[in-house]
């Protein structure tokens, strides 16, 4: 009878710790997780950041899911915001690994982004000029602004007004579609269709337009974060150098498919996608690029994924590099056994296997090369 009334409380004091032991694991728990908490709780109230939504997210090298992997974070992680790319569906971070690119789908935005910075906005950016009670003005009603130096879409731009921006108005052109206004870069031309107006107009004089404004050098400006320039006009050429969004690339000429322009960069002319960039500019004698491999020129398309490059006719030759489907790439002789073609593209000369790519041209002007 004793030993029982021992064994129960010895059963009843084992049950007590173990609640206890469980009440300060949840007590330690529950510590933890404010502690982890706290850096987002304390970043809140701070510049612009995200907070990782997902239970391991990828950081990549540019605002799009075919840019390399820089590193990859674990859910919680508080990062920096320091850009938006130009569709608002990409932020640039400040990781361990450096600056990067995350999805904003698996995000939490933190913080104030009055002041974050998003890929192409204008960086000339100009305001209006003080306005003595009553005058004439005009209001921008559009996110953005051009202001030219005349009245016409043909002038150069002297500065870009965000919207609201109150502008003291001069003078209208006689259809009355451009306001001459006074802003911080001087005075300039802003069209009709982008304003309201405000006050009294009616003695504000008329003038002439111009019967056509001068010609003003075409370019293109870049309208993405980042933008491959290549040397030619195809994603299959190699890129020559990459430029920032809002770079300003005059534009020699044109593709036939009208999809890339030619342009002068510091690396050189190279080739940009019209896709990405928004024309400047007038673009009127801006020539058709004529490309050499059409006709009977003798030259072959890949088809296939990647094809090899290599030093000589045979798989026992070293690889000079691969080219992607569809290049197309001059043929400049054949070996004698009819199996590869003396190709050349941006890599220089080298051969490749000709049951991999289809023929175009005149073959009778191919030379066999031994």
């Amino acid at each position: 009878m004793l030993e029982a009334q021992w064994r129960n409380q010895g059963l009843a004091g084992v049950w007590i710790m173990r609640m206890a032991n469980k009440k300060i694991m949840l007590m330690v728990a529950l510590v933890a997780a404010l502690m982890a908490l706290q850096p987002v709780a304390l970043a809140q109230a701070g510049s612009a950041h995200v907070v990782v939504n997902a239970y391991r997210l990828n950081v990549r090298s540019g605002p799009g899911a075919g840019h390399n992997i820089i590193t990859t974070v674990p859910g919680g992680t508080v990062l920096p915001v320091t850009m938006l790319s130009v569709d608002r569906d990409w932020y640039e971070v400040v990781s361990s690994a450096g600056v990067g690119w995350v999805h904003r789908n698996y995000a939490i935005d933190r913080g104030d982004w009055s002041g974050v910075p998003w890929a192409g906005r204008p960086k000339n950016l100009g305001s209006g000029t003080s306005i003595p009670a009553g005058a004439p003005h005009a209001i921008v009603n559009t996110s953005y602004l051009n202001v030219r130096g005349g009245p016409g879409a043909g002038y150069n731009i002297v500065t870009v007004l965000p919207g609201g921006t109150a502008l003291l108005v001069t003078a209208i052109d006689r259809n009355g579609r451009w306001y001459q206004v006074q802003t911080s870069a001087g005075t300039g031309w802003v069209s009709a269709s982008y304003i309201v107006i405000r006050g009294d107009f009616t003695n504000i004089p008329r003038t002439d337009t111009p019967t056509s404004p001068p010609r003003v050098t075409p370019r293109l400006v870049v309208n993405t974060a980042y933008l491959n320039v290549r040397s030619g006009p195809g994603v299959g050429h190699s890129i020559i150098t990459t430029v920032r969004g809002g770079t300003e690339l005059p534009a020699l000429s044109i593709a036939p498919d009208g999809k890339w322009y030619e342009v002068n960069t510091v690396s050189g002319p190279g080739w940009v996608n019209s896709t990405y960039t928004v024309g400047r500019g007038d673009f009127t004698d801006v020539k058709r690029h004529v490309d050499p491999l059409t006709g009977s020129v003798p030259r072959v398309v890949i088809g296939t994924g990647r094809l090899n490059i290599r030093t000589g006719p045979g798989i026992g030759h070293s690889i000079i590099t691969s080219v992607p489907w569809r290049t197309t790439l001059a043929v400049n002789g054949i070996s004698p056994d009819r199996k590869w073609f003396l190709v050349e593209g941006d890599f220089g000369a080298g051969w490749l296997r000709n049951s991999y790519a289809v023929f175009r041209g005149e073959i009778s002007q191919v030379p066999v090369v031994s």
